[in-house]
């Protein structure tokens, strides 16, 4: 078995490369987190756009997946440098907001006949709470 001895100096140099990689590592990720956080932002415009503001639901739909559509196609076209799973993660936590509002949280205060914009607020924070979990879930290392 062969032994081997580094100088004080050759192991500096390569610490030093490996932090020079992990912080090139980290910036090359950066962008994920950008991609949630406008993920959470238009899943609350839509929630408030159609409760708070009355926009009808069909139109407020398409402009929402027109803002997204080229969102998740600059991810996809990324989707090498974001963290493991995040994709994915993020894919489920937007199916999960769509039905938490859509079929749960909406018809609910509907049915009670809330009428103040506070608790549309609430429940589009709650629902969209899921794609918002995704930023910390993303910046573990």
């Amino acid at each position: 078995m062969a032994e081997k001895h580094f100088t004080y100096d050759d192991a500096a140099s390569r610490v030093s490369t490996s932090q020079e990689v992990g912080a090139r590592a980290l910036r090359a990720v950066r962008w994920f987190r950008w991609f949630v956080a406008l993920q959470t932002v238009f899943a609350l415009a839509f929630t408030l756009s159609i409760d708070v503001f009355g926009a009808p639901y069909w139109i407020a739909f398409a402009l929402l997946l027109l803002a997204s559509a080229p969102v998740w196609a600059t991810a996809y076209r990324h989707s090498l440098s974001a963290p493991r799973h995040g994709l994915r993660n993020t894919g489920i936590a937007v199916a999960t907001w769509f039905a938490l509002y859509t079929l749960m949280l909406d018809p609910a205060l509907q049915l009670v006949g809330v009428s103040s914009p506070w608790w549309w607020v609430l429940a589009g924070t709650v629902a969209a709470s899921p794609i918002a979990a995704c930023l910390w879930a993303s910046s573990r290392r």
